[in-house]
């Protein structure tokens, strides 16, 4: 593979260089609906007690990949993020608003138009030439971005690497440089401007904003061959002293802004891609995106600058095809889940343990009462209703049963009268085969 790249490379000029790292930005295609937002596996509704995290910027925050189409599925450092905060205990909702090819000017310019009151935008006043298919639908929901920003606990953004574009276009190094120092003064002045923009839709928002990793491996050795992944040496070192200065920008930003009373954090993914730009991105194949293992350094590099760790779940024991994790807390239980008719059912005691709550069993009406807070349940085995409080709901699952391992019974229940009955939100993510019950 590197030897094909070598020598496609070699010799090339920076037009061809520039073609190379724009075509991937002109796709047809792009993976999910036209409205940005999140679909779950298996949640309850919406909450106004949900930790809300809203996603802006460029095609990373987007979560594209080489080869994606409309019927892929993005798994993105946001879908990574959005993992991270069920992990970490939170009853999470999240909206995308990525938008490949995005500028910092563009985006920009789609908040002022947010934050003026418009509902709709069209997308050429974003952005001329944007090669996002769903760029003007994704416009017209400018009123859903902006209500979706002001109710946001935590906003992540990408945004700068398609800055970088003008630079890499130019014909010769001084051209390059003095091209490059008008895009960082941009940058600034763009950057300092969008933030602002976000506290002014919301105060008291969190936002967590990522330096710039650059797809430009360095050269390496084969044998006494000196091979350039990369085809021009002078003009990498000059994109890497830009995206050096980009991290003392954003410092820079991150301290100014903080004393106009903006919560601003920085997650620093450049130097996780550093040396390792042909595996963590699709470079070798002409395109600069991050493949599977370069999102997860990107969603480990956010992690970390929010919540201070990066969360896995712990090797499964045989027989145990799924984890659950109950407010944060990995269970250790025997009790594995079990999968009847399409639907998920777990031990009722050890879902109910977890959360501290009290559960009394009548074993002559076989009715488990479970009191939670200002809640009381009453899950009645092979009954296909509920009673909450009293008032009796049908149950939109089979009934919970007794199931019988080891000479010993246990109460299982589906997941929907943990949602319908105690109010928890349950998301099943088939990426990690983890259940998360938060309340």
């Amino acid at each position: 593979m590197y030897s094909k790249l070598r020598n496609r490379v070699r010799g090339t000029k920076l037009a061809l260089l520039a073609a190379i790292m724009l075509s991937v930005m002109a796709s047809p295609s792009l993976p999910g609906s036209a409205v940005p937002a999140y679909a779950v596996e298996e949640s309850s509704s919406a909450s106004v007690d949900a930790y809300r995290i809203v996603a802006i910027g460029d095609s990373v925050t987007a979560g594209y990949e080489l080869g994606f189409t409309e019927k892929s599925v993005p798994y993105g450092f946001v879908e990574q993020v959005y993992e991270q905060s069920l992990f970490h205990g939170n009853r999470t909702e999240i909206a995308n608003y990525g938008v490949i090819g995005l500028k910092t000017n563009g985006l920009k310019r789609w908040l002022e138009a947010a934050a003026d009151g418009s509902d709709a935008v069209e997308a050429s006043d974003v952005q001329e030439g944007l090669p996002d298919p769903r760029a003007d639908q994704l416009f017209a929901g400018t009123k859903q971005l902006r209500e979706s920003l002001a109710q946001a606990d935590l906003i992540v953004m990408t945004i700068g690497g398609n800055d970088f574009l003008t630079v890499v276009r130019q014909d010769g190094k001084t051209e390059a440089a003095a091209e490059l120092k008008t895009v960082l003064e941009n940058y600034k002045t763009d950057l300092l401007a969008t933030l602002r923009l976000i506290h002014k839709l919301n105060p008291g928002a969190e936002i967590v904003i990522a330096d710039q990793y650059l797809p430009v491996p360095s050269p390496y050795k084969i044998g006494n061959t000196t091979i350039y992944p990369f085809p021009d040496e002078e003009l990498r070192q000059l994109l890497l002293e830009g995206a050096q200065q980009i991290q003392e920008i954003l410092a820079d930003s991150a301290e100014l802004l903080g004393n106009e009373g903006l919560k601003i954090k920085i997650a620093g993914i450049a130097d996780g891609f550093m040396g390792n730009e042909l595996g963590l991105t699709y470079i070798a194949k002409g395109d600069i995106h991050p493949n599977r293992l370069g999102y997860t350094v990107i969603a480990k590099a956010f992690t970390n600058a929010t919540w201070g760790d990066y969360r896995t779940v712990k090797p499964r024991a045989a027989g145990m095809p799924l984890s659950i994790i109950v407010k944060g807390t990995e269970l250790s239980t025997t009790n594995e889940p079990l999968l009847m008719k399409g639907r998920t059912y777990v031990a009722l005691r050890d879902i109910i343990d977890g959360f501290g709550a009290k559960l009394d069993w009548n074993a002559k009406g076989q009715i488990a009462t479970i009191k939670l807070q200002d809640r009381t349940v009453d899950i009645q085995i092979g009954a296909t209703t509920i009673k909450v409080n009293g008032k009796t709901l049908k149950l939109n699952a089979d009934p919970a049963f007794i199931y019988k391992k080891n000479g010993a019974g246990k109460t299982y229940v589906p997941l929907a009268a943990l949602t319908e009955g105690l109010g928890f939100q349950v998301v099943y993510r088939d990426t990690l085969k983890t259940i998360f019950i938060n309340m």
